[in-house]
């Protein structure tokens, strides 16, 4: 009787149990500078690399465009590609790369983390309520900044 008890509270436990996390890494502080995010993913990325992106793609940057490309960036439960973009020294957008088939399960997660998504349309679905969007092709979840939010917006 105690081992059907226990079975049912680990089933039932189970049950209630966060699936893998989708919200906006830890690691990804929106106006952090590029040398605060490179110490935040210091040990988090098997490989490391910021280069400079040129032209930038970014709107307004008056300065420069950097971009921190992370190999290995735990994720949604794997290691994952990811892009940390920098405009004038402030991070603003965060591109996960992701595959096509975890579509359904990541999209489910999404909307069980920020609620109905907001947009649909042929290239994004958006959450804009948490400056989250997932990317048909390539498959990818960007996070933006709420100073990108209109730039970013503007596609969905």
């Amino acid at each position: 009787m105690r081992r059907a008890a226990l079975a049912l509270a680990l089933l039932t436990l189970a049950a209630w149990a966060p699936g893998p996390d989708v919200r906006r890494p830890p690691e990804a502080r929106f106006g952090a500078t590029v040398a605060q995010t490179q110490a935040a993913l210091a040990g988090r990325c098997k490989t490391i690399r910021t280069r400079r992106i040129d032209p930038p793609f970014a709107p307004d940057v008056r300065r420069e465009q950097l971009q921190i490309d992370c190999d290995g960036l735990v994720w949604f439960g794997a290691p994952r590609w990811a892009e940390f973009v920098f405009r004038d020294d402030s991070l603003e957008m965060v591109w996960i790369m992701v595959k096509a088939e975890d579509e359904a399960a990541i999209l489910a997660a999404m909307t069980a983390a920020h609620g109905p998504l907001s947009h649909r349309g042929p290239d994004y679905i958006a959450f804009t309520q948490a400056g989250a969007a997932w990317r048909f092709k390539p498959a990818e979840v960007v996070f933006y900044s709420p100073a990108f939010a209109p730039w970013m917006e503007a596609d969905f």
